[in-house]
């Protein structure tokens, strides 16, 4: 079994020698992230069985709690020192391998990670060390027990590779782009310049969307989060795409969330009212199914020629109040699905749990199939969002030309629904999306009824 032994000072006193380029409140940040991010860069990646956070900081020991890591309170002690105790606890709870990182590696995922290991594994050797690009120790592999002694700081690679070659039968020196830290404004320059190692789609000017699939037929009362976040970190260790990015987005559609939310209604329980059932003799359609519209419903738009157009208590105008008959699984015919109650808290949950798995908080949607007036046909439009705004507003803004634009305002979250949608297909049973290259505007307090238009302005009134 490996464990990982993760050291950390503290947020406040991380990163001291980018004090030069960095705010005190943009370093402690960029502290906190890189901490952050490379716990969920262990938690991630399948080689690494448990994660051991050695600080002194009760908000570095919450951060690794609440990404599933043991965090252990050092009290301070020396960093060798600490990392002895990360490395004692590890032995005692039955690890018989030792992974020994830093915080503050440039390019740290969860397939480097594991490609680190299997580089490890591949040679035979007993133990292996990645030198840092200064001459630190970027990762180190040492079974346990181990008798070596520590010599985290200046110059440490060459006095483990020492220490390693006198305590253990052999050892493997590794090359990997995890060799690259953060210490220094220029190393934040190097990791961000062109040509640094990253994916080469990282520099890519347009889009990518790419269906994520195996998440399987979902279920009430499943955990539909925790689900998405494990599809999410699959996706990304399979992909060579690079690690996840603060403005990526994940679309989800509809269908999986009302499932597993229980927004599920079974027909057989339905008594249709008397104006239902005329409807659907008329129309031929389900009376049970007109009467679920109608229950959805605060207020009928039209009712002509089998269409039903209502608004719902979520603002939508739509068809049918969003109750959907296709794509129910197997009671297929018996059961509608309605929309979820509160499509914006169920994309932030979705949010929170692939931040919890991934250290990076994308934006995620919730989409579904609408109809738009003056045009036939359908496409799918947001109507949940968490972590990205609804609109783009161009306004007061120069054109192309250098006219200044008094009235573009830009649906984002719907032009993203709509190429996922192009991404996944009706048909493919794939509901949910990766999206790189649109850029939404990133906010904590987005909703989706920013985009609803205000009953004033609604000229179908």
């Amino acid at each position: 079994m490996i464990t990982a032994i993760l050291p950390f000072r503290s947020v406040a006193d991380s990163k001291r020698r980018m004090e030069s380029a960095l705010s005190e409140q943009e370093r402690m940040e960029l502290s906190a992230r890189l901490l952050v991010r490379t716990l969920g860069a262990l938690r991630s990646a399948r080689s690494i069985e448990r994660t051991i956070l050695v600080s002194p900081d009760p908000l570095a020991r919450a951060l690794a709690r609440a990404s599933g890591a043991v965090a252990i309170d050092d009290r301070g002690v020396p960093l060798n020192e600490a990392i002895l105790l990360g490395i004692q606890h590890a032995r005692a709870d039955g690890a018989t391998t030792a992974l020994v990182i830093p915080v503050d590696l440039a390019h740290v995922s969860g397939g480097a990670l594991d490609e680190l290991v299997h580089a490890w594994r591949a040679s035979g050797a007993a133990s292996a060390l990645l030198p840092a690009l200064d001459g630190g120790t970027a990762a180190l592999i040492t079974p346990l027990p181990t008798s070596m002694s520590l010599r985290y700081g200046e110059g440490s690679a060459a006095l483990h590779l020492r220490e390693l070659t006198a305590t253990t039968s052999s050892v493997h020196q590794l090359t990997s782009p995890l060799a690259a830290d953060l210490d220094t404004p220029e190393d934040l320059v190097a990791a961000t310049a062109p040509g640094d190692g990253r994916a080469a789609d990282d520099q890519h000017d347009g889009l990518i969307a790419l269906p994520i699939d195996g998440l399987g037929e979902i279920q009430p009362n499943d955990n539909l989060p925790e689900l998405i976040a494990e599809g999410v970190r699959r996706f990304l260790d399979e992909r060579a795409i690079g690690p996840l990015r603060p403005d990526d987005v994940i679309s989800v559609t509809q269908k999986i969330v009302s499932k597993a939310e229980g927004a599920i209604v079974d027909l057989t329980t339905i008594t249709p009212r008397p104006e239902a059932v005329a409807y659907a003799e008329r129309w031929k359609r389900d009376a049970r199914q007109v009467e679920v519209v109608l229950q959805e419903a605060v207020r009928v738009v039209r009712m002509d020629r089998g269409v039903i157009i209502t608004e719902t208590a979520h603002g939508f105008v739509l068809a049918n109040s969003g109750v959907d008959a296709s794509n129910v699984g197997p009671r297929s015919g018996e059961i509608v699905t309605l929309l979820p109650r509160d499509p914006d808290a169920s994309a932030a949950k979705i949010r929170a749990a692939i931040a919890a798995r991934t250290g990076v908080a994308p934006g995620v949607i919730i989409t579904d199939s609408f109809g738009r007036p003056w045009r036939l046909g359908i496409t799918d439009v947001a109507i949940g969002l968490a972590g990205i705004a609804a609109l783009e507003d161009l306004r007061g803004q120069p054109d192309a030309d250098g006219r200044v634009m008094a009235a573009t305002v830009r649906a984002v979250a719907d032009q993203i629904a709509a190429a996922a949608e192009l991404a996944l297909g009706k048909s493919a049973k794939r509901p949910l999306a990766f999206i790189r290259g649109a850029k939404p505007a990133p906010t904590e307090s987005g909703s989706i009824r920013e985009s609803l238009m205000p009953p004033d302005w609604d000229l179908f009134r």
